[in-house]
């Protein structure tokens, strides 16, 4: 099997951490993980990592063309890992594997979803992820329609309501001054 991402180079079989068996391209570092119940059972026992992701998405490699399974040729899916990073996994469905470019497995593991590759492939999270991108959008518009100051001030006010007792009451007020 070539890499998906060089090419040329050949799949080397590997074990990614203990007991994980993989197949990882020299060149690049990409690793193709396969999701049958076996290696999940494996990666889902695997001890989870406390490793700060700061700092990390310049270390993190990703792949923004669409890749060719290494193993049937059918192009894999891409799939968003967070709302916030530009990251993205390529999932075989035809095969049942996964393409981590080089430090994307670092990755999930500082963000605990070495054990949960498959849910970010649910719609139910990639849905999610929508819905917070949208609402970062709206903030940012927000943001941008009244200005800096008049944001902050709206934020502070924000904050200050979400710890009061009585929050509706003072929503119903606010709501009804002209």
């Amino acid at each position: 099997m070539l890499c998906p991402s060089c090419k040329t180079i050949a799949l080397a079989p590997d074990l990614l951490e203990k007991s994980v068996p993989c197949d990882t391209c020299p060149q690049c570092s990409g690793v193709l993980l396969s999701l049958v119940s076996q290696t999940d059972e494996v990666v889902t026992q695997e001890a989870g990592s406390d490793v700060s992701i700061e700092n990390q998405e310049s270390e993190i490699a990703d792949s923004k063309r669409a890749l060719c399974c290494p193993q049937c040729q059918r192009i894999m899916v891409k799939f968003k890992v967070t709302a916030d990073a530009a990251h993205s996994l390529d999932f075989c469905f035809g095969c049942a594997k996964v393409w981590l470019d080089s430090g994307e497995w670092t990755y999930l593991k500082s963000l605990g979803l070495h054990r949960r590759i498959r849910s970010i492939t649910t719609d139910s999270w990639q849905r999610r992820l929508r819905e917070e991108a949208g609402l970062k959008l709206r903030i940012e518009n927000f943001r941008l329609s009244v200005g800096q100051e008049a944001f902050s001030v709206v934020e502070e006010f924000r904050l200050w309501l979400s710890a009061q007792p009585k929050r509706d009451e003072i929503l119903l007020h606010l709501s009804a001054i002209e």
